[in-house]
């Protein structure tokens, strides 16, 4: 009996390969200043979407696209992202003052011009400047610290620009600075929020902030409360 030479098995079939997972941008490649502008700009858009309290790091990452590894290297916290969109904004607020009170010589005047860098922020950045500012009213919250110095750096720009105003008691011009800031909250409130603000909603707000000035620093008269003068 001849034996039969046995059949060679057949060779298994290669199995496909599995697709690979994009993965995300490492950001190893990225410069710092190049990641740290690219997380900011996300971080703009989630917390004016998500609000603070709902936003998270997870967030952050997916909109910047960048690594978590890249994020941590730059940041500490969406709080820590917070606080840099806060200083940005801020820092351009008192740069625009500035340029606000350079071009005016009277004290009403120079607080219109003012009044109308707060209004231009919030027609603008509605929704981020609501979000972010009212973080910054909680006293636990690291954006606090920060309002606080803007506070006394305005309060110094408006005593330097003309010399009616630092003969006014400190407590004035604060209190002003104060209830500027919550026109426009309440404002921002009544428009879903910062969603919403329409060009009458700021031409209404301007008006009351006028008044508010204009009496405080201009008033006068039998009626009228003296100006208080020098305390600091």
């Amino acid at each position: 009996m001849v034996a039969r030479t046995p059949k060679p098995k057949p060779k298994p079939k290669p199995k496909p390969k599995a697709a690979r997972k994009p993965r995300r941008a490492s950001g190893e490649h990225l410069g710092e200043d190049v990641a740290r502008n690219m997380i900011m700009a996300a971080a703009a858009q989630v917390f004016s979407m998500q609000g603070f309290r709902n936003a998270s790091v997870e967030h952050l990452l997916t909109a910047s696209k960048v690594s978590r590894r890249t994020f941590y290297r730059i940041f500490d916290s969406k709080e820590d992202v917070a606080l840099a969109l806060y200083n940005f904004g801020t820092k351009m607020l008192i740069d625009n003052w500035k340029r606000a009170l350079a071009k005016a010589t009277e004290p009403i005047d120079q607080f219109a011009r003012c009044i109308d860098v707060f209004l231009k922020n919030a027609a603008m950045m509605g929704r981020l400047i609501f979000v972010l500012g009212g973080e910054a009213q909680r006293l636990e919250s690291p954006l606090h610290k920060r309002r606080m110095q803007v506070h006394d750096v305005l309060l110094d720009l408006l005593r330097e620009a003309h010399p009616d105003t630092a003969r006014m008691d400190t407590l004035l011009v604060q209190t002003t600075l104060y209830a500027l800031e919550a026109v426009t909250r309440k404002v921002l409130t009544d428009g879903d929020e910062g969603r919403k603000v329409s060009p009458d909603t700021i031409d209404r707000a301007r008006r009351v902030m006028l008044r508010i000035v204009s009496a405080g620093f201009a008033g006068d008269g039998d009626n009228v409360a003296p100006l208080p003068l020098g305390a600091t």
